[in-house]
């Protein structure tokens, strides 16, 4: 049985994607050249900006797998969930500053790479590679994420749902680019806020209040209560802390708005953005802990505890709010990966390989073309309905295998472009097919193998290579 009807969904995404349509028309003044487009001509105000990444990291994970890890981990599995998912945004704070220092005129960390190398092909394409992939996951894994939602609202079928998803993101962010993505990044954050303020502690009195909580802190099998369970924290705390730390520095979507605001706001930005963010999923994890404590509650799809745990307890319209602010979330992460995607085919490719002296209208076009085709190409891949979690531990190592590639770019003075280089690929090549077989196969020791691999490798080069050259 389906928590709504197919009219209700129906109804639900056609005015959401109407009232996104409608607020970009509002408030949307400026004139859209190829700067606006992609960095918002860098005026954007901080406070838009700190409410525009804290909704742009709220992702799948932030929305579904809160929820999942509190209900099979308890309360230590949400602890290494969302800790890490908020310090990143402090880690990185302090590289973006002096990155923007840097190239005050940039668009991207490839972009950075490009200039201080003088533009060697190897090194930037390396970091490329990375930052490109990691948008293409954030566009499967929240398209995926979209797809199963609408398909258990209202039983739409799940590659319809799929392709429903990015398409309702799209119409409102072609046209107009990263304003249009803060614009209704504002909204979505600001409606998020209020819809969880409103219906988690509605679920937390009518299901029992503290002392439910307090009963499901241990996950369903009630052995997690203790918030450093060694267990947890080896095969789900290591890999996702890895993941989440490393995620921002290789995420277009943070650098793109710390080249969009002024560089004097920075840290104001992803710091209340950081503080903002940790709100959501620190309430999400409360209906797993519901579901935890209640046995009875029906799940059909663990990666759906929140909806499931709403559709038990509070009447059917509270679910069609959750509704609403799960696709704020999802929405919000894929319009700004394809304002990311479409800065880094712009300019790191167009107009590095391509043709170096573009126009402004035909950067603009040239832009909006690579949205709508890493779109295209992303939607494809998540035609697959690869698992949440796979996805999630998967884009870590992924991530992983720039952070210390990039850390030493960015901080020391001697590392060449050849390590760098060097560096990257190695973890690419070895480590991320290992990533993919261990969760494929969802072992842990080589999930947990596959993670720490990921970054050590990198690192293990560059030491090497520094050592070397003295």
């Amino acid at each position: 049985m389906h928590l709504c009807t197919p009219l209700e969904t129906g109804l639900m995404i056609l005015a959401f994607a109407t009232l996104m349509i409608l607020l970009v028309k509002v408030f949307n003044k400026k004139e859209i050249t190829s700067e606006e487009y992609l960095v918002a001509n860098r005026t954007l105000g901080w406070k838009k900006a700190a409410l525009s990444i804290a909704v742009s990291w709220i992702w799948a994970p932030a929305i579904f797998i809160a929820s999942l890890q509190s209900y099979t981990k308890g309360i230590a599995g949400a602890f290494w969930f969302i800790v890490p998912n908020v310090i990143c945004f402090f880690v990185f704070a302090p590289i973006a500053i002096k990155i923007r220092k840097s190239i005050p005129m940039g668009y991207s960390f490839p972009d950075y790479i490009s200039e201080r190398y003088k533009g060697n092909k190897l090194v930037h394409i390396s970091f490329l590679l990375i930052f490109l992939s990691y948008q293409l996951g954030s566009i499967v894994i929240n398209s995926v994420a979209g797809g199963m939602l609408l398909n258990q609202l209202s039983g739409m079928p799940i590659l319809l749902a799929i392709i429903l998803m990015p398409s309702i993101a799209l119409v409102y962010s072609l046209k107009t680019g990263m304003r249009a993505s803060v614009i209704t990044d504002v909204f979505q954050m600001l409606f998020i806020l209020v819809v969880a303020a409103f219906l988690i502690p509605w679920l937390h009195n009518v299901s029992g209040g503290f002392h439910t909580i307090i009963l499901g802190l241990g996950g369903k099998t009630g052995e997690f209560s203790n918030i450093f369970h060694p267990a947890i924290a080896y095969a789900f705390g290591i890999p996702m802390t890895i993941g989440l730390i490393t995620g921002p520095l290789s995420d277009q979507m943070f650098f793109q708005r710390a080249f969009s605001v002024e560089e004097k706001d920075i840290t104001k930005t992803f710091v209340v953005g950081g503080l903002l963010f940790a709100i959501v999923p620190i309430l999400l994890c409360i209906p797993g802990f519901i579901a935890a404590a209640n046995p009875q509650i029906t799940i059909s799809n663990p990666e759906m505890i929140a909806p499931s745990v709403i559709a038990h307890f509070l009447p059917h319209w509270a679910l069609l709010l959750f509704g609403g602010m799960a696709l704020c979330g999802l929405c919000s992460t894929l319009d700004s990966s394809f304002c990311a995607l479409s800065s880094l085919g712009a300019i790191d490719i167009y107009k590095r390989y391509i043709n170096k002296t573009p126009s402004k209208d035909q950067l603009l076009k040239v832009s909006r073309n690579f949205m709508l085709g890493f779109t295209a190409f992303g939607t494809s891949i998540s035609l697959l309905e690869p698992k949440l979690l796979w996805l999630s531990l998967i884009y870590g190592s992924l991530a992983g295998a720039g952070f210390f590639p990039l850390l030493f770019s960015v901080y020391s003075k001697n590392i060449s472009s050849k390590a760098l280089s060097v560096a990257i690929l190695t973890s690419l090549i070895i480590g991320l097919p290992f990533s993919i077989y261990a969760n494929i196969i969802e072992n842990t020791d080589l999930i947990v193998a596959s993670s720490l691999l990921s970054v050590i490798l990198g690192l293990v080069i560059l030491v090497l290579a520094i050592c070397k050259s003295k």
